[in-house]
């Protein structure tokens, strides 16, 4: 068996604009913010076991890896200034029953505020916060914490989920069925070709990303080519059926996701995909890559649409 090699597919090829086409007719207006107002919040994270980590209750990273030494964007899970919530949880290594102490005691966590410049290289970085990991004097099967910082300097504010319909966990079986006939939809459009389909489907998701993450101007048309080129070269004839995935509801169950439940096997690799999107993709060479996406029903509306 080969040793998977993979890509977690994060569509982020951040954009900010005034006015750019997306597809004839629709135009995407994006603030122009100055340099010295572009702050981006992010958690440094220095880890020894699989963790979870989630900001405003949205999952924004899970690693089922030994180790892992990251840094985390929370901007796309911050919709504009006031207290936000940082949740961490700690896993145990394959095939143990409890946190290794060990290396429990020389994980850490920081957040930091960073300027980053036109090439992504940090221009200005200020560590704002520690989050202290509690004492373990005896061994456990994880360790959950949570903690709140304020923030008041984001020059933008977003609409995202803030008044997306809320769906409850005891509906999960019928919640579930039209949740995968989306993703079903979103899967068909990648294997079909449907560039601007797929375009017209991720442009308010593109908007708020692009936004957030202050994303140059003149990158934004060079971004929705490249957007439509990977479903012309790698999606199309090349995905994955959906099989095998959980639900799970997040922001305080305005958004879902379906994602890949535990393997020891996949595709040929010795490969853990759990927490993978279902949008996945082969490639002609054998590499396997997913697309992770999250959706939410917007207010007034009875149909899902992708959010992040």
């Amino acid at each position: 068996m080969k040793n998977l090699f993979y890509l977690l597919l994060i569509l982020v090829s951040c954009s900010n604009q005034k006015k750019s086409s997306m597809k004839e007719g629709t135009n995407i207006n994006i603030p122009i913010i100055p340099k010295e107002k572009q702050f981006t919040y992010s958690v440094a994270v220095t880890v020894y076991s699989p963790y979870e980590l989630y900001i405003n209750d949205i999952a924004a990273e899970k690693s089922t890896e030994v180790g892992a030494n990251a840094v985390v964007d929370m901007n796309p899970y911050m919709l504009g200034n006031g207290t936000h919530t940082i949740r961490l949880k700690l896993l145990p290594q394959k095939d143990k029953e409890f946190l290794d102490k060990e290396a429990y005691d020389m994980a850490h966590f920081e957040v930091y505020k960073v300027i980053l410049d036109e090439k992504r290289n940090v221009e200005y970085n200020e560590e704002i916060m520690k989050l202290p990991l509690p004492p373990m004097p005896t061994p456990l099967p994880y360790v959950e914490m949570e903690w709140e910082v304020e923030i008041t300097d984001l020059p933008y504010k977003l609409e995202g989920w803030k008044n997306s319909k809320v769906f409850k966990k005891e509906d999960s079986l019928e919640i579930k069925k039209q949740v995968v006939a989306y993703y079903e939809e979103l899967r068909d459009i990648l294997n079909d070709g449907e560039a601007e389909e797929w375009i017209n489907r991720i442009s308010r998701e593109r908007k708020e990303i692009w936004t957030c993450l202050y994303e140059e101007e003149s990158n934004i048309n060079e971004n929705v080519e490249s957007l439509k080129e990977d479903v012309y070269q790698k999606y199309k004839n090349h995905m994955l059926p959906l099989e095998d995935y959980e639900l799970f509801f997040y922001a305080n169950g305005r958004i879902l996701s379906l994602e890949r439940k535990e393997t020891e096997e996949f595709e040929g690799y010795d490969a853990n995909i759990k927490g993978w999107g279902p949008l996945i993709y082969k490639t002609d060479s054998g590499g396997v890559y997913h697309i992770g996406m999250m959706i939410h029903m917007p207010k007034g509306s009875d149909k899902f649409k992708v959010i992040r």
